[in-house]
């Protein structure tokens, strides 16, 4: 469903595209409407994007259903101004993109930006990998916490990558369609400062060493029992998936489960690269089916950040939902601690399935500055001389 490395793709012919701000008339499909001035709010906008139709022939496994790439802007103005995300939504459809069906097609719907545009555009030296949203099998919406959002400028290009799956019909004859919706606020509507959002993701990592070891560890450094665990040993979902670290050692993301209970370890700290102590207020998390949970731990202090818990789809291979955590109070989370990522599967199926482990946390952006009208013109002819980043089909 989503992966650290990339599959080749090819870019959507079609693409459906409206924005209207929620409540009002327009041809987009309309969140629910938010309030407006009467109580101090701003008017919540979405952006509607429709991904070309997908048929579906046959059963596909994850990462090899149809897909498609489609870069768009929030808003279609001349200048740059200050946009706010505040949600994003992934929704299956049918093949006409008018009626919803079973999520169960859902792969993944992934936003990305490139990562020196916002680095450019708010000041912030923040690592981030560029991804804003992934959604797929157990959760399809994310909404932050009231105030809270992702700031970018309304010309910034944004990377849309979807994908379909099928998993349970062995005689599929079906097209359907991926609707996704993304809700934002305009700065200037706002009665207060947003608060800003940067994304950090952490992965699950399998060692395709012949021992467990963790990425950036050497082999050396691992043996003296200081980093826990490891990554166990294992087997690439796909022949030749796979990333080295700066030891030579080499690791997939997305790895083999055999039936049977399985429960992995992965050091994250290395891939969280935090640069400031700030908090957390918004965590959702990617695994594929015959997942029980993923959990993330503060190995400094032994206490577990935020542990989701997957419920499994009745009768069927698929994930009904999966638990997420949002708060404006937040979670705090250190940049000298060390974070452990476990997750844990169990394959019923009776022969060997494909796992991943993500956990996606928005962060508060404390080293966020806001542009003004001059940098923002002054970024906006930057992008229209340099092309868009190519965008991607996963993560």
């Amino acid at each position: 469903m989503v992966r650290l490395t990339f599959a080749s793709v090819f870019f959507a012919l079609f693409v459906v595209i409206a924005c209207a701000p929620s409540g009002s008339g327009g041809n987009a499909a309309q969140a629910p409407a938010v309030a407006g001035a009467a109580e101090n709010k701003a008017p919540v906008w979405t952006k509607e994007i429709l991904s070309p139709r997908y048929h579906i022939d046959k059963k596909y496994m994850s990462m090899k259903g149809p897909d498609a790439l489609q870069t768009v802007t929030l808003l279609d103005s001349p200048e740059p101004e200050l946009l706010w995300i505040v949600g994003y939504e992934a929704i299956v459809m049918d093949g006409d993109g008018k009626n919803q069906v079973s999520q169960e097609f859902m792969c993944h719907s992934n936003l990305d930006i490139e990562p020196s545009t916002h680095w450019n555009h708010f000041g912030s030296n923040a690592a981030i990998s560029g991804r804003l949203f992934t959604l797929s099998q157990g959760q399809q919406n994310i909404e932050f916490p009231e105030g809270f959002g992702i700031p970018i400028l309304s010309t910034t290009p944004l990377n849309l990558a979807t994908q379909v799956l099928n998993l349970n019909l062995d005689d599929a004859d079906l097209n359907v369609r991926d609707k996704v919706l993304i809700r934002f606020v305009r700065d200037r509507d706002v009665p207060r400062p947003m608060k800003p959002l940067i994304q950090a993701a952490v992965q699950g990592y399998k060692s395709l060493e012949a021992a467990p070891a963790d990425y950036g560890v050497s082999a050396e450094e691992h043996s003296d029992g200081k980093h826990g665990l490891g990554c166990s040993v294992g087997r690439a979902a796909v022949p030749g998936d796979m990333d080295k670290d700066e030891h030579g050692q080499r690791f997939t993301g997305h790895w083999v489960v055999k039936p049977g209970r399985e429960e992995n370890h992965t050091v994250v700290t290395h891939f969280l690269n935090l640069q400031f102590d700030t908090t957390i207020h918004y965590i959702a998390a990617h695994l594929h089916p015959f997942a029980e949970s993923l959990t993330l731990i503060d190995r400094t202090t032994g206490e577990t950040v935020f542990r989701s818990n997957v419920e499994a789809t009745p009768d069927k291979i698929g994930i009904k939902r999966l638990d997420y955590f949002s708060s404006e109070h937040g979670i705090p989370i250190y940049k000298d601690h060390d974070y452990e990522l476990v997750s844990i599967y169990n394959n019923t199926s009776g022969k060997d399935v494909d796992s991943m482990a993500v956990m996606f946390m928005y962060l508060l952006d404390t080293r966020f500055q806001k542009p003004d009208a001059a940098k923002m013109a002054a970024a906006a002819q930057a992008q229209k001389k340099a092309k868009p980043a190519p965008a991607k089909a996963g993560m």
